[in-house]
């Protein structure tokens, strides 16, 4: 008989339902925060409370019943010497289930699934912002190097005459005359025309 043993079955068959929850743990132990429904979200922190419960004791055997919950051995070494204990002072309580509101498509309720105590990291494309006194420190030895970079030039020294032809012939190079392509241009549908017409 089933006395007291109600569990949400998420419309789930029990290895699907399963399947579904070891998922769930799985991402919220490497990523310590996932994004889901509000329905799984609190059936999923109830499994990951009870596998951080086995961490804290630490031993061979609830290891072993940690490994058999979640189906594999890849991440227990994270619960067990990580997650755990940090939780070492907290009798309970080690995630939390937040209100998102509801999903766009279908009006799902979405929640977000957190560890209570989490270490928050830097993404690795996100960068620091500059605060004031970062920009102003870094100021000066910006303006040091370009001062380093560019040649002594003294007042009211020209370019010398060498330099300026050079400068001028690399213009016209770049630069192709305009009339030639028009005329290009109009040759081609001339000839296309005489092809068409009888």
């Amino acid at each position: 008989m089933r006395h007291r043993r109600k569990t949400n079955r998420l419309s789930r068959n029990t290895s699907s339902r399963k399947a579904l929850l070891r998922g769930l743990v799985t991402h919220l132990v490497v990523y310590e925060r996932i994004r889901t429904t509000h329905a799984k979200a609190k059936e999923a922190g109830i499994l990951a409370d009870k596998i951080i419960r086995l961490g804290k004791e630490n031993t061979p055997t609830s290891k072993k019943t940690a490994i058999s919950i979640l189906g594999s051995k890849a991440h227990i070494n994270k619960i067990f010497d990580d997650i755990a204990p940090r939780y070492s002072n907290r009798k309970g309580g080690y995630t939390r289930v937040l209100r998102l509101g509801s999903r766009k498509g279908d009006g799902a309720e979405m929640a977000l699934l957190e560890f209570t105590e989490r270490k928050i990291t830097e993404k690795a494309g996100q960068k620091r912002k500059k605060s004031a006194e970062d920009r102003e420190a870094s100021k000066p030895s910006q303006k040091a190097e370009k001062n380093e970079e560019r040649p002594e030039v003294k007042e009211g020294a020209e370019k010398t005459d060498e330099k300026r032809p050079a400068e001028k012939r690399a213009k016209e190079k770049i630069k192709p005359p305009k009339t030639e392509e028009k005329k290009h241009f109009f040759k081609g549908l001339k000839k296309y025309f005489r092809k068409k017409s009888p």
